[in-house]
């Protein structure tokens, strides 16, 4: 069956592309193309005051196009999008609704394969590099109904880009300090952090939580956990993120990889399960600014036998339901975003602002009382843009030369509306499992290209390791 779906895909699903190869790919709504103005400003949204608490929920894997690219009045797929299955060659792919229980395999996203998909600018590598038909598949609102509800009830942002053209750990890292410290790989272990950067006991560079500890501003960074079973190790997945330890430093988890914090017990101790988070709603004790990173099995990272998106929907719907039924609602934000493409096709290329970034689009919604209803912020953004974001309400000053120059995302909000109200979902009494089988990923058609990585550090992707 599996071997028929993908010669459907591979011969059905092939045209020739509408234009030359090398043509820039065109807008499929020059209404929604960025904004020539400047964005707003902190000062001119002043009532950000409103907001006291931040909770950044990051998921895993997944472009703009391949969750919202059929969305109405966002910067989707264009009309003509096929993207060749070779270079050069006249056979292409065109997008798709992503068949059930597809893909079964990882796609290919570190820094080779990315640059190969992103080829110039011109966005037409991604079948080839990622090596699958499958990064042409998207989902929509009969796969992801309660994304689509926030985002019409709420603000999605449609020029949001990853901050870094690689992988999980150096876009995990952008989301605390602003920057990957020159990491263009992964990471599983402070020893390869000294290895591999020449940092004895782990990362150097500031992180945000050294501004929260001058600023008297309250944290928490909560890590999904689950206990290991004896069939576990079959997966070949990181055990570290298939079950997580909030105090290990993991590829989803940077923080605990900073020599700053793993020396200083107070922050430490700010390291703590996802349980907490439920207890602090029901406590009154929910700190400031929050992250919030799963397991690998409600990550919504490929592949979904591993991680059905369905399943890691409704684990990020209970985070919200659990927030919107506290009084906590009234005063906060969530940011919802995904940290990386996962090889998922978007046709938008990333502005280049420096030698790491930016990364293809990912998905981002913004949902508060404070946030614009059924709205989509044509703006563009990245991971640092949250960190503004916090900078600014609490006035702390930037990291780095990205978080300084970010658009700290003011277009998402009015602060003179009428508060929303809470959109919250019935929980399914059983939610999909992921299924007993081993972790794999797709091999690249041809060899992608040798990327010139001077003056960028090199690492090697752990075995076994995700990104």
């Amino acid at each position: 069956m599996r071997t028929k779906l993908l010669m459907v895909l591979l011969c059905g699903a092939f045209a020739t592309c509408a234009s030359a190869r090398r043509k820039p790919p065109s807008s499929a709504r020059p209404a929604t193309a960025a904004p020539s103005g400047k964005p707003p400003s902190s000062e001119a949204n002043s009532g950000m005051r409103k907001i006291k608490h931040v909770i950044w929920i990051i998921q895993e894997n997944h472009s703009f196009d391949s969750y919202f690219g059929t969305y109405p009045g966002a910067d989707g797929f264009p009309p003509s999008t096929c993207v060749p299955v070779l270079p050069g060659s006249k056979r292409c792919i065109k997008p798709f609704h992503m068949p059930k229980g597809e893909p079964v395999y990882d796609l290919h996203h570190g820094w080779q394969n990315e640059h190969a998909a992103y080829d110039n600018g011109m966005m037409d590598g991604f079948v080839w590099a990622e090596g699958s038909p499958f990064t042409m598949g998207y989902l929509d609102n009969r796969d992801i109904p309660n994304y689509w509800s926030y985002a019409r009830h709420y603000t999605l942002c449609d020029r949001f880009f990853s901050s870094e053209m690689s992988e999980s750990l150096t876009n995990h890292l952008y989301s605390v300090a602003a920057q990957s410290g020159g990491l263009i790989g992964g990471l599983s272990s402070i020893k390869s952090i000294e290895e591999v950067l020449g940092e004895k006991g782990g990362f150097s560079f500031a992180s945000i939580v050294k501004s929260f500890t001058k600023g008297s501003v309250s944290w928490k960074y909560y890590v999904e956990t689950r206990p290991m079973t004896a069939d576990h190790n079959s997966y070949g997945v990181l055990p570290s993120l298939w079950f997580g330890e909030p105090k290990t430093f993991s590829l989803w988890n940077p923080l605990a990889g900073f020599k700053a914090v793993r020396e200083n017990p107070g922050q430490m101790k700010n390291l703590v399960d996802l349980k907490e988070y439920f207890q602090d709603l029901n406590s009154g004790t929910l700190p400031e600014v929050s992250w919030i990173v799963p397991t690998f099995e409600d990550s919504e990272h490929p592949p979904e036998t591993l991680a059905p998106v369905a399943r890691g929907m409704w684990y990020v719907t209970n985070i919200i339901n659990a927030l919107m039924k506290s009084p906590y609602w009234k005063d906060s934000v969530v940011f919802l975003t995904w940290d990386d493409y996962g090889g998922f096709y978007d046709h938008v290329p990333p502005p280049i602002v420096d030698a790491f970034g930016y990364g293809p689009r990912v998905p981002t919604l913004v949902i508060s009382p404070y946030a614009k209803a059924d709205y989509v912020s044509h703006f563009t953004y990245d991971f640092t843009s949250m960190l503004k974001f916090i900078e600014d309400r609490w006035n702390l000053p930037p990291l780095t030369q990205r978080d300084a120059h970010a658009d700290g995302m003011q277009d998402c909000f009015d602060f003179e509306q009428s508060p929303l109200p809470a959109l919250v979902f019935q929980i399914p009494s059983k939610l999909p499992r992921p299924e007993r089988v081993m972790y794999q990923d797709y091999q690249p058609y041809v060899p992608p290209p040798v990327v010139n990585r001077t003056p960028q550090r090199q690492s090697q992707k752990p075995q076994g390791a995700v990104q």
